[in-house]
């Protein structure tokens, strides 16, 4: 019951820091963010050199919540900082801080004609949530990211290959995921995946969702984002509630 309480009150305090966006967002609309969220994939493009961006959401399910955060820096036109966490993550009772991550993405390609934005990007992970909530051990992954726009529609494809921590060796997993997107009216958007995960050894087994979700653009830097993601195969949650915002925070490169 004080867990979740818990889990009610940082819901509380996410609504609060995206209505505070919200303010500072109507005073400045030079930049425009570029949302990694709700999705799995996420798109080539990285964010603008010099811009300091966050993402915030709430994924809810029966057994499993959790509050996810990710930090990302524009240090090159082509090349993007990032940083994730959990800072609350409840499953099946248990409470208490996620997993960290570090990395970078890299945009080796920029969309022109019939030829996609391409890019690399490198996570590692670190168990700052321990061996209760997490898998207590640093897992790599390294993802080939490929972004095409076709019309008024947009696709993400992203292919990883997931090198996961046991002791003294890595199991191995790979994931493919599929992301379409388009502007529906106004300011409102869709958004449709598919996602799937390969068994990484024999006691976990391989996993796939389908996840819809609407999208709203506040201003070019404030989006808003709400849907569901359904399970199709595997050991997770049948149906998961996804929302959350992208803000882009300041541009550190600008000369006042």
């Amino acid at each position: 019951m004080l867990g979740d309480c818990k889990f009610a009150l940082r819901v509380v305090v996410l609504c609060l820091l995206a209505r505070t966006c919200l303010i500072q967002a109507r005073a400045q609309d030079d930049l425009t963010a570029v949302p990694n969220r709700p999705t799995v994939s996420n798109p080539a493009q990285p964010v603008q050199p010099g811009v300091l961006e966050t993402e915030w959401g709430v994924d809810a399910a029966e057994s499993h919540q959790d509050i996810n955060g990710l930090l990302k820096f524009g240090v090159a036109k082509n090349l993007e900082l990032r940083l994730t966490n959990n800072p609350i993550t409840a499953d099946s009772g248990t409470h208490g801080v996620g997993d960290t991550g570090l990395g970078f993405k890299y945009l080796l390609i920029q969309d022109s004609g019939h030829r996609p934005s391409i890019a690399l990007m490198y996570m590692a992970k670190f168990p700052t949530a321990g061996n209760v909530l997490g898998s207590g051990q640093t897992d790599h992954t390294f993802t080939l990211l490929i972004s095409k726009d076709l019309g008024r529609h947009h696709f993400d494809y992203n292919l990883a290959g997931n090198l996961l921590g046991r002791q003294g060796d890595f199991n191995r997993s790979y994931l493919n995921a599929l992301a379409w997107s388009h502007p529906v009216r106004g300011s409102w958007g869709a958004t449709a995946e598919l996602s799937g995960v390969t068994s990484p050894n024999p006691a976990t087994p391989a996993n796939a969702q389908f996840l819809a979700s609407a999208t709203y653009t506040v201003r070019p830097r404030f989006v808003l984002d709400c849907g569901m993601a359904g399970r199709l195969t595997g050991a997770i949650p049948h149906a998961m509630l996804v929302a959350g915002f992208t803000y882009s925070i300041s541009d550190l490169y600008r000369r006042h």
